[in-house]
């Protein structure tokens, strides 16, 4: 019986000084495996360091080593449509080249696969480092996201996982351009099992996925998953019509003299114009949001561009 392949898949992107630690770090619990086979595929997304360059030279030395490198950095979450789609294993196993996904749970990961499970993803029970204000604009995201999504999306996930080869398929049939790798393996479904461990702290180098990223990967993943957003408009529509005719009615009733609350005609022309003119203003910006969504996918580019590989 021949044996099954692991493909572990490392995106890079300025971790010029992480790459042969986590080569050497993975090194000894692979060949720990000896009944399973595996490669290693970097992939370079448009690193303007030395990344590169450290990983070409680790596959001049093992041939189990693949290399993809990116024309431009195209971002992780079609950094990671990459390695998969390069990817040959049985199972494959998503981690980062910054040292914070602990490598030695592997085999734990694997376990739970070969009992199994098609998806064995990493839950942490809490984000090591991460200020109070991430933690909870985090918290926030995820409440928000399951009250408007048709499905539920778990927190605290990583993207530290191993997937079946059947969930990889089943993954590489999307086409969409903005992605969310997390909540579309959720969308699959299949079994499912949490290991719940904490990460490391980052080796070197700084994280490169700034709040600007955060906010825009948030606002990608609530608009292509539900349709919220825009039902939403009309309901402030709504509600901004029924305030207003409210407030004219007394102001009528006001104006004949049946009462007497002393509402001033500017008043209250002033606060209903300004409410409108927010309400429209946000109606616009989560319309265009939709509509920048639709123009993109629909001019067909590729995913990415890869410029060179290597041992493949």
């Amino acid at each position: 019986m021949s044996k099954k392949t692991l493909s572990i898949v490392i995106p890079a992107y300025r971790e010029e000084r992480n790459i042969s630690y986590i080569y050497s770090e993975l090194l000894p619990i692979l060949e720990s495996l000896t009944h399973y086979k595996y490669e290693i595929i970097f992939v370079n997304d448009g690193s303007p360091d030395r990344t590169w360059h450290e990983i070409e030279t680790l596959c001049e030395t093992d041939d189990r080593i693949r290399w993809v490198n990116l024309s431009r950095n195209f971002g992780k979450e079609l950094a990671i449509t990459a390695w998969l789609e390069h990817s040959h294993g049985d199972a494959v196993i998503t981690l980062d080249a910054d040292g914070q996904h602990p490598v030695d749970r592997i085999p734990d990961f694997i376990r739970e696969w070969e009992s199994g499970y098609d998806v064995v993803y990493n839950k942490r029970p809490e984000t090591t480092g991460a200020s109070w204000y991430k933690k909870k604009t985090s918290q926030f995201f995820y409440k928000m996201f399951n009250a408007i999504s048709e499905f539920q999306l778990e927190p605290g996930t990583t993207d530290y996982r191993l997937i079946d080869r059947a969930v990889v398929d089943a993954y590489l049939r999307f086409s969409e351009k903005n992605r969310m790798y997390r909540g579309l393996i959720d969308w699959l479904g299949f079994s499912k099992k949490a290991l719940i461990f904490d990460a490391k702290t980052r080796l070197h180098g700084e994280a490169t996925y700034d709040y600007r990223m955060l906010i825009r990967l948030a606002l990608h993943s609530l608009t292509s998953f539900s349709s919220f957003p825009l039902k939403l408009v009309g309901y402030m529509g709504f509600l901004i019509v029924l305030f207003g005719s409210i407030a004219l009615f007394f102001q009528f009733i006001d104006k004949i003299g049946i009462t007497q609350f002393g509402f001033s005609n500017i008043g209250i022309v002033i606060v209903i114009n300004t409410i409108m003119v927010g309400v429209v203003l946000m109606s616009l910006g989560l319309i265009g949001i939709y509509i920048a969504n639709i123009h993109e996918e629909v001019i067909g580019r590729p995913l990415y561009i890869v410029k060179k590989k290597r041992n493949f």
